[in-house]
């Protein structure tokens, strides 16, 4: 059998042309690197919208886990290699210590806000009947003499003349209780959701204090920058989450219960309602919570001049300088935050964001802050030039 020659090969097809100006393997890897990036965007991007419908699930409980982790610590300690049963124990604590209480006194407060109208109607009127005589003939006699000269100055002033008290506070005090009636209204018809989210919150801080550490290591190794920056940022906004709840929601809630328990003591009706409202008004810069137990002691002043007195006490020496020592124990020097920043975060995260925002504006102001520091410390052209004269071996003045 004679072998036929083998037929031709056929002929290579051409190679794609690259773009001109950059090679053929050069130009395929920008390629596949576009579309890996590209796609991975795409990806975050649907996380982020899957994620956002438990956002405030989210926020609220690793804002929980890192107040609360010294508890969790405390835990595994005492249950070496036992991880899963110490968060169970660490979330269960915060769901005694935090969440039932905090659901218990929302509850009174909004039962409470339907008397507010008709309680303060009550004081204002017995205010405006006393005329002034009332008060100035408890007042001593060193006092008397300016309580005569202002209120012949108010009597002669057009500006007090046109202002109207009980509209004003009427006016207001009726506004704020109706939004937490019709708060309370939407709480009882969405119950069904606040339990779904109360239990979301509960998952949610099991998994922090089991997973956290190892999540932070895996995001530090994982992040595009240096891991010391990547811990600055985290360390800064771990700051700040315990100077908000620890320094400024801890204190509150503090000055808020010492000022229940004086009203209560003096007889002061929705108790519970005005020590929470205290409470808020304690987190405000300098006034405080005098905004709140001022105004309350001089109408109870006008019923019971005793009880009056010693709700201005209570309120001046136990509520107002708790502040003063509360707040160097709970946050020491951790919190390189100023207080007014930290308020206007909270103020403005709340505006925005709703009661999350209550934590989302401090830790975006603390972001921010952590940012400039890294971008002075290692990218501004002072920092740049600080490196050079090190590398060179050129000694800075001192205080430079």
């Amino acid at each position: 059998m004679i072998d036929e020659p083998a037929p031709p090969a056929r002929p290579a097809p051409p190679a794609a042309a690259p773009l001109p100006g950059a090679p053929a393997g050069e130009q395929q890897v920008r390629i596949v690197r576009w579309f890996f990036f590209g796609a991975f965007a795409f990806l975050i991007y649907q996380l982020l919208l899957i994620l956002s419908l438990f956002s405030d699930a989210i926020i609220w409980s690793s804002s929980l886990a890192l107040v609360c982790f010294p508890i969790h610590k405390f835990l595994q300690a005492r249950l070496p290699s036992r991880d899963g049963a110490a968060a169970a124990l660490s979330t269960l604590a915060v769901l005694l210590l935090v969440l039932v209480p905090t659901l218990f006194v929302w509850g009174v407060v909004i039962k409470q806000s339907a008397e507010l109208y008709p309680t303060v109607r009550g004081w204002i009127a017995a205010f405006q009947s006393s005329d002034g005589a009332f008060l100035a003939s408890v007042l001593p006699e060193f006092l008397q003499g300016y309580w005569q000269r202002l209120s012949e100055f108010a009597g002669q002033s057009a500006l007090f003349a046109q202002f109207d008290l009980q509209e004003f506070m009427l006016g207001n005090i009726n506004a704020a209780s109706a939004k937490i009636a019709n708060f309370g209204a939407i709480m009882a018809r969405n119950i069904l959701l606040g339990l779904v989210n109360l239990l979301l919150i509960l998952v949610m801080l099991f998994f922090c204090f089991r997973d956290g550490e190892r999540f932070l290591h895996w995001l530090f190794d994982t992040v595009p920058m240096p891991v010391a920056q990547a811990q600055s940022i985290a360390l800064r906004i771990y700051q700040t989450v315990t100077a908000v709840i620890r320094g400024a929601l801890l204190t509150a809630v503090v000055q808020g219960l010492l000022a229940m328990i004086g009203y209560q003591i003096a007889g002061v009706p929705l108790a519970v309602f005005f020590g929470v409202v205290t409470g808020f008004a304690a987190m405000i810069p300098v006034v405080g919570a005098g905004l709140v137990w001022a105004p309350i002691g001089i109408f109870i002043f006008m019923k019971s001049p005793a009880w009056g007195i010693f709700v201005f006490a209570w309120g001046f020496f136990v509520v107002s300088l708790a502040d003063n020592v509360l707040k160097p124990v709970l946050i020491g020097s951790r919190a390189r935050m100023p207080i007014l920043l930290i308020f206007c975060g909270i103020i403005g995260g709340a505006s925005v964001y709703g009661v999350t925002g209550l934590m989302i504006g401090p830790i975006v102001i603390a972001s921010l802050l952590a940012f400039v520091t890294i971008y002075r410390e290692h990218y501004s052209p002072e920092s740049a030039g600080r490196a050079a004269e090190a590398a060179a071996g050129i000694p800075r003045a001192e205080g430079e």
